[in-house]
């Protein structure tokens, strides 16, 4: 759960803006720099990932690919939170409705980005640092 931590320290002031772009109306022109910190985060959350399976395999514990997906996408958890304190803080919404589908529409985000780090980080523990860390012939 603590390995989704850096992963999103370094997406969260990006977050700020793209909340603001689709909660607030304004708009957002900076794409290329999105790509590059969808990069960074790419980057991140493989190197947290290969510390927390490189523990589990000295550990000798045998669920390591379980937690190469849970490690990058608890980031996601990080991400609501702040979709919390973002609604709390610099939104004005009230109301059943908009909380309704301010919340509901956070939660798939959310989910869609826990699904896309974990499933990004098993490939590479499985396809990259796996073959390389039981390569018998290395």
């Amino acid at each position: 759960l603590l390995t989704g931590w850096l992963p999103f320290g370094s997406i969260f002031i990006e977050m700020y803006f793209i909340f603001t772009s689709f909660w607030n109306y304004k708009f957002y022109y900076v794409y290329g720099f999105m790509l590059l910190v969808f990069i960074i985060l790419a980057i991140v959350s493989v190197c947290v990932t290969i510390v927390a399976v490189y523990f589990l395999l000295n550990a000798e514990d045998y669920r390591w690919p379980w937690i190469s997906f849970l490690a990058s996408a608890s980031t996601s958890g990080y991400v609501f939170l702040y979709s919390v304190y973002y609604f709390l803080v610099k939104t004005n919404m009230t109301g059943f409705l908009q909380t309704a589908y301010y919340f509901s529409y956070m939660a798939l985000f959310c989910f869609a980005l826990g699904l896309m780090c974990g499933k990004y980080n098993v490939l590479i523990m499985f396809f990259k640092f796996g073959r390389h860390i039981f390569d018998l012939n290395a």
